[in-house]
């Protein structure tokens, strides 16, 4: 880890992204002023939900939420979150008490913005558009405002392009003109920020051509946590993996096609569709042909990843896709499209195949899972590929990033 800068920096962080890797990094840097966040399982009384709640007996959604569990040495005292209020706004929508959709992000804005984000000389968030007039507010103070670009901003282009193609299933996005006001509200978060951080190149290239000043904006590719180096994969032969949301856009449809594709040819094999699915999509017949597993807790996911021989992931837009990661750290090759940030390499550990096209999809799976000594090479080098992006790395070029700020 570099030495870091005298400067103080507060996350707001909705969720358990990462595994609370940002907050985690600061802190071991001496840079973490304070962490702002709606729900964790490690403080509160939902610390001792899993003592009188044994695992086999908790329902899906539980385990997830007890599995946001803090990193031993990000310190409890330097956590501000609302649990409360996100736990009450569960519970209604989940008993139906309100028609719409209730966020605590509110709550949780309000809750920094009354204690000033503890008097941090910069303020670390990753949310699109919520957080807007909050920054503003912040840099007003003298506080520096530090951007994450998770997805690319021109997801919603992608996907309603492809809404077009498909009209038939259910419409996963607001409408054209939403999208576009989301964009403006984009260059405006871009514009009020003194360092805008992407994860990938592909991302790089849409936030510099909407508008960000090329000099603010720093490349700093996710992570990995060292244990899933360390795996012992199984795979099954012909297994086919993805892992993700089901829906237009990541792709599966192409991948279902791709699936019946390879049936014709009498390539055998099982694709497995790992993840939640959008209204109807997985009975919908675009989408027919893979097995559709459903969403998973988060530590069944890791072992579909080590019995799976391939792994796809065919989306039309991605930031950066942790699953790539996860299953080059598991020796699996991975069959992807340029459109998804990935950091694999055509030929070498995968294969990139072009958006929107389920015959290359149904070739480069074939050739994979048919050829085992090419199979066996792209592991070997899905691993080493794997390496130089652990949690380390990751940290060393996050902190070089923020390092260039001055309080």
């Amino acid at each position: 880890m570099p030495k870091s800068p005298n400067m103080s920096v507060s996350v707001i962080q909705p969720g358990a992204r990462l595994h609370y890797a940002v907050p985690a990094l600061l802190q071991r840097a001496g840079m973490l002023r304070s962490f702002y966040t709606d729900l964790c399982a490690s403080i509160g009384p939902l610390r001792y939900i899993r003592y009188l709640w044994p695992t086999k007996l908790q329902p899906p959604s539980v385990r997830r939420m007890l599995g946001r569990q803090l990193p031993p040495d990000l310190p409890r005292g330097k956590v501000r979150h609302i649990a409360g209020h996100h736990l009450a706004n569960c519970a209604r929508q989940k008993l139906r008490l309100s028609q719409r959709t209730t966020s605590s992000i509110p709550q949780l804005l309000e809750l920094a913005r009354t204690q000033h984000c503890d008097g941090a000389d910069a303020l670390y968030t990753v949310m699109v558009n919520d957080d807007l007039d909050f920054c503003r507010e912040a840099k007003a103070r003298g506080c520096r405002i530090i951007h994450e670009v998770m997805l690319n901003p021109d997801i919603g282009i992608w996907l309603d392009e492809e809404h077009k193609l498909f009209p038939d299933v259910a419409r996963e996005i607001p409408t054209l003109d939403e999208i576009q006001q989301g964009r403006q509200l984009d260059r405006e978060k871009y514009q009020i920020s003194d360092l805008v951080l992407v994860p990938s190149e592909f991302v790089y290239r849409s936030v510099v051509a909407l508008g960000a000043d090329p000099s603010k904006v720093k490349l700093v590719p996710y992570g990995i946590d060292e244990s899933w180096l360390e795996t012992h994969p199984r795979p099954i032969p012909g297994r086919v993996l993805f892992v993700g949301a089901v829906g237009l856009l990541k792709g599966c449809h192409y991948l279902a096609e791709a699936k019946r594709l390879l049936a014709k040819r009498n390539i055998p094999c099982e694709v497995r569709i790992v993840g939640p699915a959008a209204r109807g999509t997985d009975q919908h017949p675009l989408f027919s042909g893979p097995n559709y597993v459903g969403q998973v807790p988060r530590s069944d996911v890791r072992n579909e990843f080590l019995a799976a021989d391939v792994f796809v992931l065919p989306s039309l837009c991605e930031g950066f896709a942790l699953a790539h990661l996860e299953a080059l750290a598991c020796g699996i090759p991975v069959v992807t499209t340029p459109n998804c940030g990935s950091i694999v390499r055509d030929g070498v550990d995968g294969r990139i195949v072009p958006i929107r096209n389920s015959a290359a999809l149904a070739s480069a799976i074939s050739d994979i899972i048919t050829n085992r000594t090419l199979r066996a090479q792209m592991s070997k080098n899905a691993r080493a590929r794997a390496r130089d992006y652990s949690w380390n790395r990751y940290g060393e070029r996050l902190i070089d990033a923020i390092s260039e700020l001055r309080p």
